[in-house]
Formats: C-alpha cells, structure tokens, sequence
C-alpha cells in the first residue's frame, strides 16, 4: 500500500510537472504586446462602431472554379447601404454591374417597403449594430493575438501618405499542436499594418495554415480600412483566394468586396418609404 501511494504522489508530481512546464513554455513564447498593436486591438471595435455611421456603395464579385481551375461562376453585385427607419439597409441596385430585372427590381422595392413599414411599427428592432458585422467581419481572431499569438514587429511602410508599423502574428504551438489551433479557429499566419499616428489597422493580411476551418490551408483573405473625410477608419476592401469549405467539399473560389461613397449620417437621421 505504501508503494501505490507513493507511485500516486509521483504520478500527481509529474502530471503538476507537466503542466508548469508547459505554462512555462507559453510564458516564454508570449512576449509583451508592442503598445501600437495592443492600441490597434482595442481600437477595432470603435472602427465598427463609427461605421454605423455611414451609408456606403458596396461592390461584391464572386469567382468559383470546376476541379480544372477553371472559371465555373463569375458574378457581380452591387449594393446601397441606406438608413431605412433609422437603421441601416441593404439596398440591391445592379447584378452584372446592370440594373435588376424588372421582376427582380418590383421585388426589392416590396422588401424594402416591407421592412419600412415593419421597422416603423416596432422601432425597438432596428438592427442598431448595422450591416458591418455581416458583410465586413473579420473572421480573423485579431482579439487573441497578445494571448495565443507569437508577435515580431516587421518595420515600418506608407500607405497612401500616412506611416504604417508593421507587425507578424504566427499562432503559438505551447502546449498544442495545429489540429487544435484550426479547431479553435486559430490556424492564420497574419501580417498587420497599424496606422502610426492614430493606432488603428488600415491592412491586415493572413494566410490558413492548417485545414478545418471554414478556410482550407494555404487560402488568403485581406482586409483594407481607409480614413474617411479625415474623421473615420472605415472597412474599404475585404478580398479572398482559395477554398471554401461548403457542404462537406471544398469549393476553390475568389471575391472581392469593396466598400466606397460614404456618407455621414446624423443618428436621428432617418430615411423611409412611402
């Protein structure tokens, strides 16, 4: 009985072992966050929120590829984000870069006439969060950077006049391996470009490094921001190459979304249909 329980006591030593060596290891591998970059984190969620702000032009060209690589889908559309009521809306303007179909056009007017009327009659459902998180959201899981991301500062660049830091983000293997990275949805090598003077991303790029996510390995995305009118950082392209994972196959696609006109619009500001 004393040798069981002194095997146990071993046993218990070396599982407690194990695991200060591998919070070690994190420790260790989790060098202080640049003070640029932690600023740019905890600026991105006010950079959304400034963007409800806005009705904005919103250009979508989707490419999907046949198991030959060649073209199989080649399609475009465009969008007007408006204030319906109080809260944004979507508005689909062309397909094709030409105007709908009339029946495709009666409908759209009947969906926003619809939602009008609908808004109007419950004004506590306005969807005060906007379009962004919808059609500009970062997959990218930039928030758990300064936890479970390996940083390097990559020097410095201008970006249409202003000065960017550059910085790299390669996700940290302590204590895992890739498999579980994707699992968590963090399987991105990312390079991210923070505006000097305001702290704020204006590029970020990644690459998939493992498959399991809803992007299959060595897939690339980007997302570009552009400070409007001197006051705001806003979404102005979102771009994708490579595989998507759709119904148990991987579909090898390209798109493109790009975000243009702004305009500001006051928070009472409402636009409605008759």
């Amino acid at each position: 009985m004393r040798e069981v329980g002194k095997w146990r006591g071993l046993v218990v030593a070396g599982v407690f072992g194990v695991i200060f060596l591998l919070q070690a290891a994190c420790a260790q591998d989790q060098a202080p966050v640049d003070p640029s970059l932690q600023q740019a984190i905890d600026n991105f969620k006010k950079t959304i929120g400034e963007a409800q702000r806005y009705a904005y032009t919103e250009h979508k060209h989707d490419l999907t590829f046949d198991s030959a690589g060649k073209a199989k889908q080649d399609s475009s559309d465009t969008f007007e984000i408006i204030f319906l009521e109080g809260a944004p809306y979507q508005k689909h303007t062309l397909h094709n870069d030409r105007p709908l179909p009339e029946k495709e056009q009666k409908a759209e007017d009947a969906k926003l006439a619809d939602v009008a009327k609908a808004r109007h009659n419950a004004p506590g459902a306005n969807d005060k969060k906007g379009l962004f998180n919808a059609y500009f959201r970062l997959s990218l899981p930039v928030d758990q950077i300064p936890t479970r991301f390996i940083m390097a500062s990559g020097g410095s660049e201008e970006i249409e006049g202003r000065r960017s830091l550059i910085f790299t983000a390669t996700p940290s293997l302590a204590g895992t391996d890739v498999k579980q990275l994707a699992h968590d949805g963090l399987a991105y090598e990312m390079k991210l470009w923070v505006d000097q003077q305001d702290k704020t991303f204006c590029r970020i790029e990644a690459k998939v490094i493992a498959d399991g996510m809803r992007f299959e390995k060595d897939s690339l995305l980007g997302y570009n921001w552009k400070k409007v009118n001197d006051e705001a950082w806003l979404p102005a392209r979102y771009w994708f190459k490579g595989k998507v994972r759709y119904m148990m196959s991987n579909v090898p696609a390209k798109t493109e979304q790009t975000y243009t006109d702004y305009k500001k619009f006051r928070v009472e500001t409402k636009i409605t249909s008759e």
